[in-house]
């Protein structure tokens, strides 16, 4: 193979890997940032709601905020679906901490990491 074959190779090599580079780079900046919040606030409401299958998440819990930990959120009250209210130990009326994360199109509560509440609620 001549040398000029071999700096044609190795030039289209180099054109082929600054794209691929390129094309990961525009990618990852067009991806929705992890916007994350933890919010403070008592549990005003509880309902069933019917969401499009797969999902499972039966139910809407809106809190009014009383503070806002992490993040910015600025909104009076903070609605959020999960599968079961009474396993992660949320009642109308309880105060609760919650952690949520921006899916580029809504906040969603992770339903592993359980709430914390204090109070009885109704």
């Amino acid at each position: 193979m001549g040398s000029f074959t071999k700096f044609r190779l190795q030039s289209i090599l180099a054109l082929i890997a600054a794209l691929l580079t390129a094309q990961t780079l525009i990618r990852a900046s067009a991806a929705p940032s992890a916007k994350k919040i933890g919010l403070t606030g008592t549990v005003t409401a509880i309902s069933l709601i019917h969401p499009k299958p797969p999902s499972r998440r039966n139910w809407a819990v809106t809190v009014r905020v009383e503070r806002v930990k992490a993040g910015e959120y600025s909104k009076p009250d903070f609605t959020f679906t999960l599968h079961s209210p009474a396993r992660a130990g949320l009642a109308v009326g309880r105060r609760c901490t919650i952690e949520a994360a921006w899916t580029g199109k809504e906040y969603l509560v992770a339903e592993t990491r359980p709430m914390r509440c204090e109070g009885a609620g109704r």
